[in-house]
């Protein structure tokens, strides 16, 4: 690892705490501002709020940098805890020297997959979807990220 791959490391992982803590709030407001009640179900039930997001979000506009960044971000929050909990996974700040995802904070750790190595940036998978055409298809995207996870590979 490069000095400056070390300093990004130390400086995600330094942060990483304030981000887990604004990410659990943020998320329960997100739902909650889509219309799906009680929202704070998220935080232990992800997968049954994939259905009402997708609808909710399908042909949502995305009206300038700032809404694309919001959505990106709590989208992002979403699709994260859903793998968490669908596979007993965990956040945390990949160290891995030469991965593509080094000093992000990724999902992975899964308990329930064979390969407990593989892991995720759920905002990587957010972006894909914020920048789909409209109608975007949350649902499809979960299903495919699924799909690569159950077959042993890290989403591209």
């Amino acid at each position: 690892m490069t000095p400056e791959e070390a300093e990004l490391v130390r400086k995600r992982k330094s942060g990483f705490d304030e981000f887990y803590r604004a990410l659990v709030p943020a998320l329960v407001d997100f739902i909650g501002r889509m219309g799906v009640n009680p929202a704070h179900e998220v935080l232990k039930h992800a997968d049954q709020f994939s259905l009402c997001l997708d609808d909710a979000l399908q042909s949502m506009a995305v009206a300038d940098d700032q809404d694309r960044a919001w959505l990106l971000t709590h989208i992002g929050y979403f699709i994260g805890e859903y793998f968490v909990q669908k596979y007993s996974g965990c956040w945390y700040v990949n160290e891995i020297s030469g991965s593509r995802y080094l000093g992000r904070y990724v999902v992975g750790q899964f308990a329930a997959l064979e390969n407990a190595k593989l892991m995720l940036d759920p905002f990587e998978i957010a972006q894909t979807y914020v920048d789909e055409t409209i109608p975007r298809q949350l649902e499809r995207l979960l299903k495919e990220v699924d799909a690569e996870l159950v077959g042993g590979v890290s989403p591209k």
